[in-house]
């Protein structure tokens, strides 16, 4: 029988992925609809979800994340948003860890049904990760031009309908071209016409912080396999929104692109950050 192994000695450190390239296909569907301020829902997902594009993209970055990493000293923990883009991600790179032989631990419970259905039950969905947006409508505010084109106008209500124009035309007086430039640039001002917008710095508060928390969760969770003294290694699949603020205010970088990488160290003291070559402790 193996000696149980001194975690102590051991490197607990966690990445967070942002998801690849995707159809937004849910999100499609619901402004499209009869109810375009319907809130998302996370068990009626249309998938899959990411782009033909995506899917390699993911592919060719899971092969390049994998070279970095050895499966005779690094063990998996898997963990993701609720969302199909997100989850599909996080699965193709569970699939390429599995090809170059890495242990993937698996948690007690996914809490997800696709998760299930999708990696077998070996990422686990975790709400602090997730959006779960309220009303999609008020999201495209950040990107306006796209809402304009998209949205089925005629299904939207007057009141809903001039909250959005008075808002967005705050983001088209210097649109920055992407949702998370926007968001980042004009969220806090959205806020003071829209109290219900929650802003970059509050999501930062809410999720991001929350997202720390959890991963110490997960190092606990992690920490409980008998793993030989190998190092674990913890992968967190999900979106840009949570982290435009705090990559902005603590390595003074703008934007996360698809499947980009910012790494986490865990420590008895600190969580230390670190995203194109910054560093930065939690």
């Amino acid at each position: 029988m193996s000696e149980k192994p001194n975690f102590d000695e051991n490197l607990v450190s966690a990445d967070y992925v942002r998801h690849s390239k995707a159809g937004y296909k849910t999100y499609g569907k619901i402004i499209t609809s009869e109810n375009p301020t319907a809130p998302f829902d996370a068990n009626s997902q249309v998938m899959p979800d990411l782009t033909p594009e995506g899917k390699d993209l993911a592919i060719q970055e899971a092969e390049k994340y994998f070279d970095k990493l050895d499966p005779a000293k690094d063990d998996l923990f898997f963990v993701s948003s609720n969302e199909a883009r997100a989850l599909e991600t996080a699965d193709v790179y569970r699939k390429v860890a599995h090809a170059r032989s890495f242990e993937v631990i698996k948690p007690e419970k996914t809490r997800s049904d696709y998760s299930d259905e999708l990696s077998q039950g070996e990422i686990r969905v975790l709400k602090t990760l997730s959006i779960d947006s309220k009303n999609l409508v008020m999201d495209f505010i950040f990107n306006p031009k796209a809402g304009r084109k998209a949205i089925n106008w005629k299904a939207v209500d007057e009141e809903t309908r001039n909250k959005f124009d008075q808002a967005a035309a705050i983001v088209e007086a210097d649109d920055r071209g992407t949702f998370g430039a926007n968001y980042l640039k004009y969220s806090e001002q959205v806020k003071q016409l829209l109290p219900e917008v929650i802003s970059a710095y509050d999501l930062y508060q809410k999720s991001f912080r929350g997202m720390l928390r959890l991963l110490r969760w997960a190092e606990k969770k992690a920490t409980q396999a008998d793993l030989h003294g190998k190092n674990i290694k913890i992968l967190a699949f999900g979106h840009e929104n949570a982290l435009v603020y705090p990559l902005k205010e603590f390595f003074g970088e703008e934007g996360l692109n698809n499947c980009e990488v910012v790494e986490f160290e865990i420590d008895d003291t600190a969580i230390k950050g670190k995203y194109r070559g910054k560093e930065h402790s939690f």
